[in-house]
């Protein structure tokens, strides 16, 4: 998830008839509660492929944050950049079958062609560990918006006050750290993305550029640097047991770069090439487990048919692939998951009606589709209303979800926030009574029904 205004014009397609609120009783033994063992998630569900057994694909699960969180540290440290997963986190979670966990490629890589960073490996195989100990599983996601970041400068007499401010040599705060008034005299800023960052473990302002993955100046600095990149985490995780699936990468967009022609690089396109060969390296070593690829415009659901509706060209010769999409409700799905107001009001049939055009596109095509992010602010009880009857929607539909967000990977007080560490305690916020009625809901197919006309 990235917060951003996600700007469109384009309307809500018309309401979708009234659903029930509560969850449709699945009728169903669930497979996987806390408790049940790695034996019996893989008897049922195989490698994650298709379903075994009718009825046993989970339909509703949570983001799993932590793993991804400040992509942008060098040499990131546990419990000093990003907080662990811990059992705890997972226990919290409940009954909660299915993960989207957000990984990064800025960790997982050492460089284009070059073995997986160890490490990292490590700490994600821990979390998988810990998931298939209490017979979940996982979507394993590249977390990237397809950029990677490199640090291109540094300043030192930076400090952050009491209260959290970052404080420049001249004693002023600074409110944009990343603004080009703050680099002047030491580095010029292109047509590219910028994240500026203090650490204060050597107490230094640092510049991140962010490079467009697949194009000259990233890390993966060509066509096959992302499908050679999930080449290697694929054969290094496809035998996990919590391993469902694999996530190409999180939210694609367009954003302010150019080609080295000079031409505007144009993302649709972009991604629509990467996807296609890296699902393709993808199944030349696993075609057992599900892989997703997200829509275009921040994986919009609302603008699925304007935004990626050319990505159902994507060769799927082992029946494997699944669309992910995304939906927030916040000012008529334009806010980008930011509420900035937590207390907005939203009609009871928004996110039926903003789900609508994806779940259309899915039927008319016979394709898989998954519901990636959504969310909404605890306390907020009509969001929670229009969330109970999305899912409801979604589930008479064949379509899977996980919200946004559970885990230690954003701030305790984040507006989408589930869940805060109270020391090695884990407090569940309110804002997960929408799913988790769900979490013993299974279907049998991850495609919607046919349309009827």
């Amino acid at each position: 998830m990235l917060r951003h205004v996600r700007s469109s014009s384009s309307a809500v397609s018309s309401p979708t008839p009234s659903l029930a609120s509560t969850p449709v009783d699945p009728g169903r033994r669930s497979v996987l509660r806390a408790g049940v063992g790695i034996a019996a998630g893989a008897a049922l569900w195989g490698l994650g492929g298709q379903a075994r057994a009718a009825g046993t694909l989970p339909f509703a699960g949570l983001n799993l944050s932590g793993l991804a969180s400040n992509n942008f540290v060098d040499n990131a440290i546990i419990d000093r950049h990003y907080r662990d997963i811990r059992d705890q986190h997972i226990a919290a979670a409940g009954a909660c079958p299915l993960f989207r966990l957000p990984t990064t490629a800025a960790r997982f890589s050492t460089g284009q062609g070059m073995p997986l960073n160890a490490t990292y490996c490590d700490q994600v195989e821990q979390v998988l560990n810990r998931l298939a100990q209490r017979g979940k599983v996982a979507i394993l996601e590249l977390h990237d918006y397809m950029r990677l970041p490199i640090k291109v400068a540094s300043k030192s007499g930076y400090r952050r006050d009491g209260s959290g401010q970052l404080i420049g040599p001249d004693g002023r705060a600074v409110t944009d750290p990343a603004d080009q008034s703050v680099w002047n005299g030491t580095y010029r800023k292109g047509n590219f993305l910028y994240l500026a960052y203090f650490d204060p473990a050597d107490t230094l302002l640092k510049l991140y550029e962010y490079r467009v993955i697949g194009t000259p100046g990233c890390t993966l600095y060509n066509a096959a640097g992302l499908p050679d990149l999930w080449s290697r985490i694929v054969q290094r995780f496809r035998s996990h047991p919590a391993i469902f699936g694999w996530g190409l990468m999180n939210e694609p967009y367009e954003g302010p770069e150019y080609n080295a022609d000079g031409s505007k690089l144009v993302m649709a396109d972009h991604w629509l090439r990467t996807a296609t060969a890296t699902a393709a390296r993808i199944f030349d070593f696993d075609r057992s487990h599900y892989v997703f690829v997200c829509g275009n415009e921040y994986a919009s659901a609302r603008r699925w048919k304007e935004a990626s509706n050319n990505l159902d060209t994507i060769p799927d010769p082992y029946d494997r692939i699944v669309y992910e999409a995304h939906n927030y409700l916040d000012n008529e799905g334009q806010g980008g998951g930011a509420w900035a107001n937590p207390n907005e009001s939203v009609a009871p049939d928004t996110g039926i009606e903003m789900v609508a055009p994806f779940i259309d596109w899915l039927a008319h095509r016979g394709k898989r589709g998954f519901l990636g992010e959504h969310g909404y602010p605890a306390g907020n009880a009509s969001a929670e209303l229009a969330t109970k009857r999305m899912l409801a929607h979604l589930q008479a539909n064949n379509i899977p979800s996980t919200q946004w967000c559970f885990g230690p990977g954003w701030p305790d007080n984040d507006v989408l926030g589930m869940s805060r560490d109270v020391g090695m305690d884990i407090q569940v916020k309110s804002n997960i009574a929408a799913v988790q009625p769900y979490f013993d809901a299974r279907l049998s197919s991850y495609v919607p029904p046919p349309p009827t006309s």
